[in-house]
């Protein structure tokens, strides 16, 4: 074996010994399981109509170079979502709303991969009633990292449905 054959192989292993861990190691609130101990949800979520979702300023570097679009994707994303599955009106006033989603995107250099964290509060509480993170895929090209942003938010609709699924609390009419 020739020695940059030799070395280029070196290279992979070391390369494949610290990409594995990252794609072993996914931190989701789902994984986690959504609500294994059956704690109570809180009621508000339970019966709440109304939703305001609130843009948080995150990791901007990120955009447009890694993501495509801009800082406030995950927002304008998190709001399709919820239209699609329809359990909530979104309305565009916080003092109109039961509860708060508020979405953030987070890349800071200590995490292995970029999050995308979903904290739910009462408007007229400003009580912290439940939150989700799931973090993003990685992925070496743009239109792949795009599509796992996208998948992302869509997990973290997914992660506020199976805690409501979880609930023998049954909603108020």
């Amino acid at each position: 074996m020739s020695y940059p054959f030799r070395r280029l192989t070196a290279l992979a292993a070391i390369f494949l010994v610290c990409a594995l861990p990252l794609c072993a190691q996914h931190k989701s609130s789902a994984n986690a399981g959504i609500n294994t101990l059956a704690a109570p949800v809180p009621a508000p979520l339970l019966n709440g109509k109304r939703v305001f979702v609130s843009y948080e300023l995150g990791d901007v570097t990120s955009f447009p170079s890694r993501y495509s679009g801009s800082p406030e994707r995950a927002y304008g994303e998190l709001i399709a979502e919820m239209k699609t599955w329809g359990r909530y009106q979104i309305v565009a006033d916080p003092t109109d709303a039961d509860l708060i989603f508020a979405i953030r995107f987070v890349d800071p250099p200590e995490l292995p991969r970029p999050q995308i964290r979903l904290g739910i509060y009462d408007p007229r509480s400003h009580a912290s009633l439940w939150g989700f993170v799931e973090e993003i895929d990685f992925a070496f090209l743009k239109k792949n990292r795009d599509a796992d942003f996208s998948a992302t938010v869509h997990k973290l609709v997914s992660d506020v449905q199976a805690l409501l699924a979880t609930s023998a609390i049954p909603r108020q009419p």
